[in-house]
């Protein structure tokens, strides 16, 4: 009896626009300061948090502490870097947020935006989520927002495109491992001197300073392993 091919179940990817100040701390940044804002990174932390890196470009940085001083679901924030392409925050959220109620319908927020007061939210949605409450959550919480686009995904393409040892390693590391590493990278922990310590990257996290450096060193050195085995076999 022949065997049959697994059949790929397509994901749905919708994009939203956004316009509510109240609820958006960075539609409402980028209406004040008329700045370009782009989400970089997303993490769920053990507690309940979100860890958010944003690029933020053509206002002051003192100007995004600032608000981000008075935002009740921001718990921390810092600069991390500055930049060519903008410069890079860090925020830990423990309030509402658009990343945190897409998840609690189902959906994963893939691309978060916003310039000029306007935001824009692009999500996928799991076969066995209805795309439909998933933008009526939203539009609840959200009443100064628009559906604008629904596309089918196929499930053998990637959202983000990936090759090489960038497969190896996205095979190879735990989420945790990928987290920290992460994290680490964009902290500036790896950069000299260091812009981040094992303790801030760990606080960061919301883990303790040896949990980081474990879980740290055992992903670098799968990265490692990865590098070099893929140098020696090309050679």
């Amino acid at each position: 009896m022949a065997v049959q091919e697994p059949v790929e179940t397509p994901i749905t990817e919708i994009e939203l626009e956004v316009r509510d100040r109240n609820c958006f701390f960075f539609v409402r940044l980028s209406a004040d300061t008329d700045c370009l804002i782009r989400l970089e990174e997303l993490i769920h932390r053990a507690d309940g948090d979100l860890l958010q890196y944003f690029s933020i470009r053509e206002t002051p940085p003192e100007d995004v502490l600032d608000m981000a001083a008075s935002e009740s679901a921001i718990a921390e924030a810092r600069l991390v870097r500055n930049g060519p392409d903008g410069n890079l925050f860090q925020f830990v959220v423990s309030g509402p947020c658009v990343t945190a109620m897409l998840a609690d319908t189902g959906a994963i927020t893939r691309d978060v935006s916003a310039a000029g007061g306007v935001g824009r939210v692009v999500a996928t949605v799991p076969a066995h989520v209805a795309v439909r409450t998933v933008v009526e959550t939203f539009r609840t919480q959200h009443s100064e927002s628009e559906f604008l686009a629904r596309r089918e995904r196929d499930l053998s393409t990637p959202v983000r495109t990936k090759s090489g040892v960038h497969t190896i390693l996205a095979d190879r590391l735990t989420e945790k491992q990928y987290e920290v590493l992460r994290t680490a990278y964009l902290s500036g922990y790896f950069a000299w001197p260091r812009e981040s310590t094992a303790e801030g990257c760990a606080g960061a996290l919301g883990v303790a300073q040896p949990t980081f450096s474990q879980h740290l060193r055992a992903a670098q050195s799968k990265v490692f392993t990865a590098l070099f085995h893929a140098a020696v076999d090309d050679g």
